[in-house]
C-alpha cells in the first residue's frame, strides 16, 4: 500500500475521531506525544497505543514488560512460543523491543473505519487473554505444543491437516 502523508490537520481530525470513537466505546483516552493511549475504566489492565503513521494507524499493547524478560533466563522458548503463535495467523503481530519488552500490535491500512478501532482491541485483548499462559510458561523455558494452542484457544484438534 502506498504511503500516505497526512497534513497536520487530517490527523489531527483522525485523532479527533479515533478519541471520540474510543470514548463512546467506554474507553478511557489521553493524548500522547505521538497518537493516544487508550485504557478501559481499570487502568491496571494495561493500555493501547493508537499510533498513526502516513496514514496507517498502528495499535499497540505491552504484554510482557522489560521486568518480565528481564526474569527470564532465557528468551529462546519465547520467541519460538510466539513464531508458533504468529504461525497461528492470529491477526496481529508480535513485536519486540529489548527496552520495553513484548508487544501486541496490530497495523490498519490508510483508509481505515476508526470505528473498527474498538473491536479490534477486543479482538486483541481476546488473543493476548488466550495465550498470556503459553507466554508465561514461555519464559521459564517451556515451548508449548500444538495442544496446548488449541487449548488456549478451545479448539478441538480434528486431526492433521491435509
Amino acid at each position: 500500500m502506498p504511503m500516505t502523508d497526512l497534513t497536520p490537520d487530517q490527523e489531527a481530525a483522525l485523532l479527533a475521531a479515533l478519541t471520540d470513537t474510543c470514548r463512546t466505546a467506554g474507553y478511557v483516552v489521553e493524548a500522547i506525544d505521538r497518537g493516544l493511549e487508550v485504557s478501559g475504566e481499570d487502568q491496571d489492565e494495561g493500555a493501547f497505543y493508537l499510533l498513526p503513521d502516513h496514514g496507517w494507524l498502528q495499535i499497540r499493547c505491552l504484554v510482557l514488560d522489560h521486568d518480565d524478560l528481564d526474569a527470564a533466563r532465557d528468551l529462546t522458548a519465547l520467541f519460538e512460543t510466539m513464531a508458533r503463535a504468529q504461525f497461528r495467523l492470529i491477526g496481529c503481530r508480535f513485536a519486540f523491543d529489548p527496552g520495553t519488552g513484548l508487544w501486541l500490535v496490530e497495523d490498519l491500512y490508510p483508509g481505515f473505519d476508526p470505528a473498527s478501532v474498538p473491536t479490534i482491541m477486543e479482538q486483541m485483548a481476546f488473543i493476548w487473554s488466550s495465550l498470556e499462559d503459553l507466554f508465561d510458561a514461555a519464559l521459564e523455558g517451556a515451548v508449548p505444543g500444538d495442544d496446548a494452542f488449541d487449548a488456549a484457544f478451545d479448539l478441538e484438534a480434528g486431526g492433521p491437516p491435509n
